[in-house]
């Protein structure tokens, strides 16, 4: 008797520690990320925010930040519906090989992406699109593509994760029902996905907006041109102004925080399980 309350003990002692170690780790990393972010907070003067959002230049930035971060949003879901449908419901020879190839933007350095842009339009067939009107080398198009570049892939795969969720059952019976392929699509998946969508774009935008190095190497930096938030952060920092910078990496904070917000909302609700 004695023994087992001593094993029992004992086991109750390893669970405690096993939870505390677990949790240990969980508020370290959690405090390692409030700390270097309320470093900025603290680091900038309240009226140096006030003057960045007042600024014409910051108000250019975040309108041009906001306007081509939608554009780009709207051709990646534009792509990611079809795609993340095609590679959750159908099997076909080489789909490992272009699921691969759509992650790639994911994973390659940012960099990357914006050298090989670049490169692109240095070719003929580059070289033909442009002589045909399509200017996209140190443009604001150029930075609608470049986001698109990196945030399709974002879009692809919060798309899929969407349509994986839904029990395949569920178009069956539509289809059973006399519906087609694409009526049991827009009826039956579109209304089930579209919180997971919703958030899924939420996300792709939230990418686009923030995305810096291939639009730099793309589109360059200039002011009232090509100048997106990012860029405004980097044109401050490049000429010593670093309360300027912090004050705008503040709004960027603000705006990533509130987009991952919606994010939580929309994707922690209105997901059907796959029925066993």
């Amino acid at each position: 008797m004695n023994n087992d309350k001593v094993k029992k003990s004992k086991r109750l002692n390893g669970e405690r520690a096993f939870t505390v170690f677990i949790f240990g780790f969980l508020l370290t990393y959690a405090t390692f990320v409030m700390v270097i972010l309320l470093a900025d907070v603290f680091y900038v003067e309240l009226g140096e925010v006030v003057k960045a959002l007042l600024s014409s230049e910051t108000f250019f930035a975040i309108k041009l930040s906001f306007i081509t971060s939608i554009i780009s949003t709207f051709l990646a879901v534009l792509f990611a519906v079809p795609v993340a449908y095609a590679l959750s419901r159908y099997e076909f020879p080489g789909k490992a090989t272009i699921d691969t190839i759509i992650d790639l933007p994911m994973v390659l350095p940012p960099l990357i992406i914006g050298v090989s842009l670049l490169v692109f339009f240095s070719t003929s067939v580059g070289r033909f699109l442009e002589a045909r009107g399509f200017r996209l080398v140190y443009t604001v198009p150029g930075i609608v593509l470049a986001q698109f570049a990196i945030s399709s892939s974002f879009a692809v795969r919060a798309m899929k994760a969407a349509y994986d969720n839904i029990d395949v059952r569920y178009e069956l019976a539509a289809r059973s029902l006399g519906c087609t392929k694409f009526q049991a699509f827009y009826k039956v998946i579109i209304p089930l996905s579209r919180n997971g969508m919703i958030a899924g774009a939420v996300m792709t935008w939230a990418r686009a907006v923030g995305e810096f190095v291939p639009i730099l190497i793309f589109c360059g930096a200039m002011r009232f041109k090509t100048e997106i938030l990012p860029t405004a952060i980097f044109l401050h920092l490049e000429m010593g102004d670093i309360q300027g910078s912090v004050a705008l990496t503040i709004i960027m904070m603000v705006i990533s925080l509130v987009a991952l917000l919606i994010f939580k909302k929309m994707g922690g609700t209105g997901k059907i399980a796959r029925t066993k």
